[in-house]
């Protein structure tokens, strides 16, 4: 029921945008905005939860990444990346990948963010929107074509 009712609202949001990009690009987008939305979300109620302990940014933090990963895979395989394997090796393996390219990407946000304020001396909230235009372009390709690759793929 879930899964039809995002599929059912991505594609009724998708003629809005067809002329601009491929349906996998916009589901990417838009899944992936949804669970950033979601990570955020996340992060403040458990930030709030706890605010009086002295690790409540870092817990918080990673509490909010780790369901945001199982949440991102679920919605990428089934709504962005379709067209990839679905038995259950496959799926598992696609899920590590998945794993390590999300990973990725945080470290690499933070580098990016951090190298743009320290090194060229940008405003942190323009360097983390940088950072943020580079990463999802980057996890794009790295989730499509490392993580999500099919067998079809493999053969062209």
């Amino acid at each position: 029921m879930l899964k039809n009712s995002i599929h059912r609202l991505l594609k009724f949001f998708y003629p809005l945008v067809k002329k601009l990009m491929p349906y996998q690009v916009y589901a990417y987008l838009a899944v992936g905005a949804a669970n950033t939305l979601l990570n955020i979300g996340l992060f403040i109620v458990l930030y709030v939860a706890l605010a009086h302990t002295m690790l409540a940014v870092e817990v918080a933090t990673l509490i909010s990444f780790l369901l945001t990963v199982l949440s991102g895979f679920w919605l990428s395989k089934n709504f962005a990346f379709t067209s990839s394997d679905n038995g259950r090796k496959e799926t598992q393996k696609q899920f590590g990948k998945y794993f390590l390219v999300s990973l990725q990407g945080q470290f690499s946000d933070y580098l990016i963010t951090k190298g743009l304020i320290i090194v060229l001396l940008m405003n942190p909230t323009l360097a983390y929107l940088i950072s943020t235009v580079v990463m999802l372009i980057l996890n794009y390709f790295l989730q499509k074509y490392f993580t999500f690759r099919s067998r079809i793929q493999l053969k062209n």
